[in-house]
Parts: structure tokens; sequence; C-alpha cells
């Protein structure tokens, strides 16, 4: 990875309107924001503020309306569909509340799935995700099926499949969501030693528990940031 401290994401001006019938529905309303490598931030903020909007922007899935964003330096707006899901796959980790693991594939076989896209040779799939599930502790579930695991433990093969493809950014919806409280904590404990490892982790949360644990919060409120403790930093 590279040094800490280079922009890995920037978004300036972000716009994003729907049309609803006869309504124009203004989800973002000029979102302006920079993280830097190894960053841990949260985003926050009222149902209707503009997270789940964001977050779809954050992750590809979605285009703004207007405004810049690059990632890694690439202006995304330069990319066609097809260039944009590639580049999602490699740049972008996602961790979901419902964890979207396949039920018939295996710990090891979910994780080593991404890499399938992306043209790596079977055995070098393997070992990557092997170690990734070895790395949080899942060693000896490496052939378990989803449903063979508990809800903490198929949220760890759901972090290891968004770790295997060495993404620039890690992000989170609602992690904890569908977890009882020990599992969540274990889950926050997993996010603490990736931020320690460097990697810049992005936490969408309505939870203030979990919002409290990143060192940045940015809040939003009617499509706009209505607050960034780390802006100081920037």
């Amino acid at each position: 990875m590279a040094k800490k401290g280079n922009i890995v994401l920037e978004m300036s001006g972000i716009r994003k309107a729907y049309q609803m019938g006869m309504v124009t529905v203004d989800a973002l309303q000029g979102v302006d924001l920079v993280v830097h490598e190894g960053e841990r931030l949260s985003i926050t903020g009222p149902s209707g503020s503009g997270k789940s909007t964001l977050l779809h922007i954050l992750g590809l899935l979605d285009r703004p309306s207007e405004g810049l964003m690059r990632i890694g330096g690439t202006d995304i707006s330069t990319l066609s569909d097809n260039q944009l899901s590639y580049f999602r796959g490699k740049k972008i980790g996602f961790i979901f509340q419902a964890f979207h693991l396949v039920p018939s594939l295996s710990a090891l076989g979910n994780v080593a799935l991404p890499m399938m896209f992306y043209d790596v040779p079977r055995e070098q799939r393997e070992k990557r995700a092997t170690e990734a599930l070895e790395s949080l502790g899942m060693g000896d579930r490496l052939h378990h099926l989803p449903s063979e695991l508990s809800g903490g433990q198929r949220q760890r093969v759901a972090i290891a499949r968004s770790l295997v493809n060495d993404p620039s950014i890690l992000l989170a919806d609602e992690p904890t969501g569908n977890l009882d409280s020990k599992s969540g904590e274990e889950v926050l404990k997993v996010f603490d030693d990736l931020h320690k490892d460097g990697r810049t982790l992005i936490v969408v949360t309505h939870d203030a528990h979990i919002a409290n644990k990143s060192p940045r919060q940015v809040k939003l409120r009617d499509g706009r940031i209505v607050s960034d403790t780390g802006k100081k930093h920037l």
C-alpha cells in the first residue's frame, strides 16, 4: 500500500437528483469530501439525510448528477460502465449488513469469488483466500457453508472477501446491524485491527456507538455535510 497521507478519495460539489413523477428530489446538494489513505471515518445522519445515496456513489454503484469524484486520482466520470465495474471491483471492498454470501459456496469459495473476475489463477485464489480467512481467525472454518456459521463468523467471511483484491477503500454499510452485541463488538475489533494495518475504512451507520469508534465523523443532513471532525486536519 502507498504511504499514509495520500489522497485516496476526493469529492467536490457532488449532487444527486432523482425524478419522482413530477417532483425532483435533491438527495445530495453539493457534498465536498477528501479522504486520505489510512483514515477511518464514519458517515452518519438521520433518515432521509442522503446517507444511502452517498454510500452508493462512494461505492461506485451510482453516478452523481453533478460534481467531480476521483479515486486514486482517476476521474470517475471518464469511465464507461464496464470500466467502472472493473474499477469498482479493484478499488472498493464492500462489507454489507446482510453479508451477501453465496449460500452454496464454502467460506473459502465466497472469499475467492471476487478474484475469478480478474483471471487470478485458481491456486493463487485459494492461497489468498485462505490467508485472508486465517488472518481473521477463520482458518478452521474454510470449508463451512454460510448456514454452518454464526452471524459474526459470516461477517468475518464477508470482511475477508472485501480484502482479497487489496482495495483502496473498505466501505461498510451498517456492518453490525444483523449481529448480537458480542458479535458486533468482535467485528468492530476487526475494524480496529484493519485501521492499525493502515486500511482506509469508511463506515456508514446510524449507530452512535459504531460512529464513535472512528477518529473522524462526517454528519449529513438534508443532503449536505453539516459537520466533519476531520476537516481541520485536511
